[in-house]
């Protein structure tokens, strides 16, 4: 799992758990969820995360909506929501194609652990190089390389998180958007 900011800045990397598992199910027990959902039980609705449709919609995640009508706030949030979320793919596609090891079909051949060491270390690499301006040629960004497996889940505190990232989203698009 990664976060990344509009520079493509790596802010956050979880390397701990098999490629096999989902980037929601290791959203589910990440440090930085609890910290989220801390900072909004004590009153901040002003910091938020963008996910993919593959995750739980919550008050500090955004996912699209499923089904929007053209023209609408809801579409138009949809249409910035793919735009701003590009950037981690962008993020994702620049760290495979710099460090090709991290690819899908290529396999480190490591016990776990030290394979984890080597993501955050690439990770870490990716950073200096994007501040340091190495540019990445095109050509050698990797697009589409995901795995599909999710994981196990809470339906009663994902229904919760649902109701109130539903809430949480409508505000924000009456605030921003309309």
């Amino acid at each position: 799992m990664l976060i990344c900011d509009v520079d493509c800045n790596i802010l956050a990397c979880n390397a701990q758990y098999p490629g096999s598992v989902h980037d929601s199910a290791i959203w589910r027990v990440s440090d930085i969820k609890n910290f989220l959902r801390n900072e909004y039980e004590n009153g901040d609705i002003t910091s938020h995360l963008l996910g993919d449709s593959g995750y739980g919609l919550e008050p500090w995640l955004f996912t699209p909506f499923n089904r929007v009508v053209a023209g609408t706030p809801e579409a138009r949030f949809n249409e910035l929501h793919k735009l701003t979320r590009n950037v981690i793919e962008r993020t994702n596609g620049i760290l495979k194609g710099r460090f090709r090891c991290l690819l899908r079909h290529r396999v480190l051949h490591y016990h776990p652990a030290k394979a984890a060491y080597i993501v955050y270390a690439a990770a870490v690499l990716h950073n200096i190089a994007t501040w340091a301006n190495l540019d990445i040629d095109e050509d050698d960004i990797v697009l589409n390389d995901n795995d599909e497996n999710i994981g196990h889940r809470n339906i009663l505190e994902e229904d919760n998180m649902l109701h109130l990232g539903r809430a949480a989203r409508a505000m924000y698009i009456r605030q921003n958007i309309l």
